[in-house]
């Protein structure tokens, strides 16, 4: 006993078994083994064997000694095998603790096998004492092994690779809060499935992250918040689904503040799999070198399959990739604990490639045994029949398994841990930005109009941001976007206009406009309104609104709106805003002097116009709609105003970077020509694939136009 005590404290500053106050594992478990009467066997587990065995780097007569006292808790003579005998057995911590020790040892193997291991340093051996001094621990670490398909339990030729145990050690030894309680379960399934060998696919890291540096990510994920509340409740098997990711540890980071600022209502319910539904069905356009890229370059089934596993880890939801006939989806587990196909068809035409190819069903059926004590039970059963001598008792063991298996199938297994009540954000929202003086800076949540066009939903939403306020989402799919601000504007002259905003791809934008250095238009008329509906008429493109527009019927080509201005006025400077659709292949622009229409300019392509032309004095002015492009025809117009200095306009280009794509970044200044008093601020977001705006500020840079 003086032995195993000096290795238990050679452990006691790297490794610590057990709180505060309370006695060491391998003592109680000794002392209850001690306890058993010495009368009915010759021999009985107890810590000194097991302390020389680690010592010796020798489990040959250790191992033999337990085989052989198992043998003994078991009746002689077969018939006497019953049920509700072995049911005694299963029950009993003492014994499945011998059980498990004796497994361990004929499960580790390969070059060093377990001997070799204990032999090659002394923190091995410390090591050892804690895990084997544990039945607990290492019936959690056999079950987490032991294949999930029935072919494979049936064979029982898996092993656990000596290797495992050196991962395990490192992360016992580098973080102390492994060493129990959920922790516990990460380590050892960061140990069993480490980086990489979990699906392989698109955009995974060249060289594979170190299960030491995964468990690490994951700890102060949790310890952050940053994973979702059921991450909590995850058995090791089921933890094994999240830290075997291929992708890198910085790609995993990244997965989170972007999801976290882009969209965080993906967060919502665990909708984790909705980001890998934005991909873009497409070839990609770039190559596929990090998760970023996958998702700004979009792909077909195989890439949306990769990153919705990836983005799934990443917040602690289990996920394994599927295949289906043609095709790849997604498995993963929902917040309640049940695995669902996402990204594809249903569980019956799926086949799961995990360790082994499993049919939907199958994967299914074996995931809930899982959850359930018969899950234990079967497997002790079949490690105890593997140490019977005689094929009579081996028999009459296998021959109750079914019985077994069918009585605890809903009694749900230990490690089912309670859900975090609520979710905290990572980082505390902060006081209020203050602007520098002279600097308008305006919340995103400020907004006094919003709305959009889409065919998927709302085209713009106002989402709780992550770490507080509020944000704007231009979401992906939709056909057209905006959102208006009142601001006050302190002296005219031009400001430089940038946005805080978030982009998951390349190439996206938002379209400025202000409202108050042109011409008010009085009245507007035009020769055709779409479907008459007082809401889409003329006067709605003159409304200085530019989440209104005048719509003319599909099917119609040409067209006119004229414009009143109220009286004579100079104008040299004239915007028309078709936005979308651009349905306009061939337009004029004409003045009325006197009883005579004259032309101003004209063009082919309308879509964003913004002309300046020689000055002219009139009270009206007319587009002409002279020929249209595409089957469907019925042109739109946003806005057409005029005037003799243009209000600032303009396009700003969201800042794209792999390593930093869907987190905030700041736009490149546009200049802004405002005028002095309250008017209107637009932003508006053509067809793209979704776009947030966190904030804005505009700054003065020049009094001159």
């Amino acid at each position: 006993m003086s032995k195993m005590l000096e290795l238990a404290t050679d452990m006691k500053a790297d490794v610590k078994p057990v709180k505060r106050g309370n006695p060491p594992p391998w003592l109680v478990c000794g002392m209850a083994l001690l306890s058993l009467s010495v009368a009915a066997h010759a021999w009985v587990p107890n810590a000194k064997d097991r302390a020389a065995a680690i010592k010796a780097g020798d489990f040959t007569a250790y191992s033999g000694q337990l085989a052989a006292w198992l043998n003994q808790q078991v009746p002689a003579d077969p018939a006497r095998i019953t049920k509700e005998k072995l049911m005694v057995l299963l029950r009993d911590p003492v014994f499945i603790a011998a059980l498990a020790e004796r497994q361990f040892i004929g499960k580790v193997w390969d070059q060093p096998d377990l001997g070799g291991y204990a032999k090659a340093d002394p923190k091995n051996k410390a090591f050892l004492t804690w895990v084997m001094s544990n039945g607990k621990i290492m019936d959690e670490v056999l079950l987490t092994r032991t294949p999930t398909e029935m072919a494979g339990r049936y064979d029982n030729s898996w092993s656990i690779n000596a290797g495992v145990l050196e991962y395990w050690k490192q992360i016992c030894y580098a973080f102390p809060e492994s060493r129990e309680g959920l922790y516990l379960r990460l380590a050892i399934a960061t140990a069993l499935r480490p980086p990489g060998t979990g699906n392989a696919g698109v955009g995974m890291a060249k060289e594979q992250s170190t299960p030491l540096a995964r468990f690490g990510n994951y700890l102060k994920a949790h310890k952050n918040h940053e994973l979702l509340p059921s991450f909590d409740t995850l058995t090791a098997w089921e933890l094994t689904h999240v830290v075997s990711s291929g992708a890198s540890d910085q790609d995993l980071v990244w997965a989170r503040e972007a999801l976290n600022t882009w969209n965080p209502d993906f967060r919502k319910n665990e909708n984790i799999i909705g980001m890998a539904s934005q991909m873009q069905y497409q070839g990609s356009q770039i190559p596929y070198y990090n998760m970023a890229c996958v998702f700004a370059g979009g792909g077909k089934c195989g890439p949306r399959s990769s990153f919705g596993v990836f983005i799934n880890q990443a917040f602690g939801i289990p996920a394994i990739g599927v295949a289906q006939p043609a095709h790849a989806a997604v498995a993963y587990r929902d917040k309640d604990g049940n695995w669902q196909i996402a990204l594809g068809k249903g569980w019956n035409v799926s086949k799961l490639a995990d360790r082994a190819m499993m049919s939907g069903g199958e994967f299914l059926e074996r995931v809930k045994e899982r959850k359930t004590t018969a899950f234990a039970n079967v497997e002790h059963l079949r490690w105890l029949a593997s140490y019977l001598t005689e094929k009579a008792r081996i028999d009459a063991v296998n021959a109750i398994v079914p019985a077994i298996a069918d009585a605890s199938k809903d009694t749900i297994a230990p490690f089912q841990a309670t859900p975090a009540a609520t979710e905290k954000p990572v980082v505390k929202p902060g006081p209020p930005l203050k602007a520098a003086p002279g600097v308008m800076h305006i919340e995103a949540g400020e907004f006094v109009s919003i709305g959009g066009i889409s065919g998927y939903g709302p085209g713009v939403a106002a989402l709780d941001s992550f770490t507080g306020g509020k944000q704007v989402y231009f979401a992906a799919m939709s056909q057209a976007g905006w959102v208006g601000y009142k601001i006050k504007v302190p002296k005219t002259g031009v400001y430089e206009l940038t946005v805080t905003l978030a982009a998951m791809n390349w190439g996206q934008r938002l379209y400025a406009r202000s409202f108050g250095a042109m011409y008010p238009v009085k009245t507007a008329t035009a020769s055709d309104v779409y479907r008459q509906q007082d809401a889409l008429g003329p006067q709605m493109a003159i409304d200085q609104d530019l989440g209104t527009r005048w719509a003319m019927n599909l099917g119609k080509e040409q067209g006119w709106i004229e414009l009143d201005l109220g009286q004579p006025r100079e104008i040299s400077r004239m915007i028309i805003d078709e936005r979308i659709w651009e349905r306009v292949s061939r337009y004029r622009v004409e003045y009325k002097a006197g009883d005579e229409w004259k032309t101003l300019f004209e063009g082919g392509d309308l879509g964003e116009c913004k002309k300046e032309f020689p000055p002219v004095t009139t009270q009206h002015v007319r587009l002409s709609l002279l020929d249209g492009k595409g089957p469907q025809g019925g042109p739109t117009i946003w806005d057409i105003s005029v005037g003799k200095v243009f209000d600032g306009t303009g396009w700003l280009n969201a800042e794209w970077a792999p390593d930093r794509s869907g987190c905030w970044n700041t736009t490149k200044p546009l200049d802004m020509y405002l005028v002095e008093g309250p008017q209107m601020l637009w932003l508006c977001a053509p067809p793209q694939r979704g776009l947030s705006m966190k904030s804005l500020e505009l700054k003065p840079k020049s009094s001159k136009p």
